[in-house]
């Protein structure tokens, strides 16, 4: 298997566009397309299907997209062997979950931040586990991870058992963000249970607690009427489900505060929703003996700031 073949299928997943990740890569498209082709061929898996936006990955594509990325950072690590110190130096590497302060935060860091020209950054959005799994076995300088409350024993022991460090980045309830279109976008006191009932939840298909398999989907359950179907749609990408938002005003999704500025680009509103054991937190992690350095404590205190955009915004 050509392992140069994994940063095609990257840069094809980067661009949503075979073109343009052929004019990215200096290669022709007739070549580009065949070795994914071969690749498919050789996995025995759909990586990639084309649609109105662009090429997007399958569900498998995204699992073994995620490993190849993974494959990749390991590749670069033993080539910089011999130069430690310049990859300390040139890379940045986080993982972080799929919410909007977060994406927000980080690229108007890059926007405003003079960057090294032999830099290279990795932003990952992805699940809490998975992001343990970045800092402590893949090389990621820091990660953020979201958790319930009622989950954050098994989350402490965890971080202890890897040998993690943490810092709380901040703590909220979750909030229903919808199209102002929603049938119930202009109304108060919302709940959980009423939502879910009526409309299609859109969610993260992989979120997951250690020790304990099914542990989310049973903290949203209890909130649920049993005897009631339930519509659900599991998204692994932020931007589609903002895109979903907007198109299929019958859909809903919890998350944490969003800046009014991208509500606004995206025509959301978000509203309280009540429902039992709604507190979570956003925590920062990093392995035990790494220093943080300039750049990254920078990129940190542009959380936070961000972060304040909405810590004392009353919803209703």
């Amino acid at each position: 298997m050509n392992t140069l073949h994994f940063r095609y299928a990257v840069e094809i997943e980067k661009t949503r566009s075979i073109t343009q990740a052929a004019e990215n890569l200096y290669m022709a498209q007739p070549n580009l397309s065949k070795a994914i082709k071969e690749l498919e061929n050789t996995l025995g898996i759909t990586i990639f299907r084309r649609t109105s936006k662009g090429v997007i990955p399958t569900e498998q594509g995204l699992k073994f997209l995620g490993y190849a990325k993974q494959i990749l950072i390991q590749i670069n690590n033993m080539e910089a062997i011999h130069s430690p110190e310049k990859l300390r130096n040139t890379n940045l590497r986080i993982s972080v979950p799929r919410t909007s302060y977060i994406s927000k935060a980080f690229s108007e860091y890059i926007a405003t931040t003079k960057i090294p020209e032999d830099m290279e950054v990795y932003f990952c959005e992805t699940n809490s586990l998975r992001t343990i799994e970045n800092v402590r076995e893949n090389s990621y300088d820091f990660g953020i991870i979201r958790f319930n409350t009622a989950h954050e024993k098994y989350f402490m022991d965890f971080l202890d058992e890897k040998g993690i460090k943490s810092q709380l980045l901040r703590e909220f309830e979750m909030l229903a963000v919808m199209s102002a279109e929603h049938p119930e976008a202009k109304k108060e006191n919302i709940s959980y249970s009423d939502l879910s009932c009526k409309y299609i939840e859109l969610t993260q298909g992989d979120d997951s607690i250690p020790y304990v398999s099914g542990a989310v989907e049973k903290l949203f359950a209890e909130n649920r009427p049993a005897d009631i179907p339930y519509r659900k749609l599991c998204l692994y990408d932020r931007g589609s489900a903002l895109d979903f938002l907007l198109t299929v005003p019958q859909s809903f999704m919890l998350d944490s505060p969003v800046p009014e500025s991208l509500c606004g680009k995206y025509n959301l509103v978000q509203r309280k929703c009540t429902f039992r054991d709604n507190h979570f937190i956003d925590l920062l992690i990093y392995s035990n003996g790494h220093k943080l350095s300039g750049m990254e404590i920078e990129l940190i205190n542009k959380f936070y700031e961000v972060r304040n955009e909405t810590a004392f915004t009353e919803y209703r």
